[in-house]
């Protein structure tokens, strides 16, 4: 319990210095220390909702969350997650690892996208569909008939999967809506809050929750979602991500062997 307790303590940390509520790592973890797929997924939402949202605490004294984005992007993206969470048990164990480790080798491909390409360079787009923001001094539009297919599918698989969506939004916030990747990764900590807390209700209709667990593991990461966050603050995200991009490749090729080849 100990090594669980230091792992999750230093995960929370890195990933929540750049936006992610943690599923991405959380759930491969508990599934290493011998938890089932919808034990670990249900855990892992329990968990990303705390380190989301203790981020956020942290991000909006700063001034950086866009809560009107965060708010219109994550209505579609909850309904998405309720609805991924609740079905989950109807599909098999082994594919759901699969397609999470496919979807952690899209988000490695995002991630390393980004770090060549600068948001706000892209001229904005005006007219009709077009959302137009003008936040902390940075100027971003917004695709309103892109933007719902896309969350409403982003939080149908975070809610199957067990995972907050961070991996997957902030790639998109940066690369097609041109969001500044400080506010990508600020405003994305409230909505992967958002999305583990609908998540995890859909699982409830299903599935139990190791509460003690959840609790003890709960508070690791709430301190460890601060500590992150506090970092990211002053600190270029550019090599985090690089060295998360990484990560979330090997785990994710991880995955996919483990549920292929053992």
């Amino acid at each position: 319990m100990i090594i669980i307790i230091v792992i999750f303590f230093i995960v929370s940390i890195i990933l929540s210095m750049v936006g992610f509520g943690g599923g991405v790592l959380y759930v491969p973890l508990l599934l290493a220390f011998g938890y089932g797929f919808q034990a670990s997924s249900t855990i892992s939402l329990f968990l990303i909702t705390v380190t989301g949202l203790s981020a956020f605490l942290r991000f909006k004294r700063a001034k950086l969350v866009d809560l009107q984005l965060a708010f219109v992007m994550e209505f579609f993206t909850d309904i998405g997650a309720f609805i991924g969470g609740f079905t989950s048990v109807h599909f098999h164990e082994e594919y759901l690892k699969i397609l999470f480790g496919i979807l952690l080798i899209t988000a490695t491909i995002l991630l390393l996208n980004t770090q060549n390409k600068k948001a706000g360079k892209k001229s904005l787009k005006t007219g009709f569909g077009y959302w137009h923001r003008n936040f902390n001094g940075s100027h971003y539009s917004i695709s309103i008939p892109l933007i719902i297919p896309v969350t409403f599918t982003i939080g149908y698989l975070a809610g199957l999967l067990g995972v907050g969506g961070g991996f997957m939004k902030i790639p998109i916030m940066v690369l097609w809506f041109g969001v500044p990747a400080k506010i990508a990764i600020a405003t994305s900590s409230l909505m992967v809050g958002l999305t583990g807390a609908l998540g995890l209700g859909g699982h409830l209709f299903s599935s139990a929750l190791n509460w003690r667990l959840a609790v003890e593991l709960g508070i690791v990461v709430f301190i460890g979602g601060q500590i992150g966050s506090k970092i990211s603050i002053g600190l270029s995200e550019k090599k985090i991500k690089t060295v998360l991009a990484y990560i979330l490749l090997i785990t994710g090729a991880y995955m996919i062997f483990r549920s292929v080849f053992l």
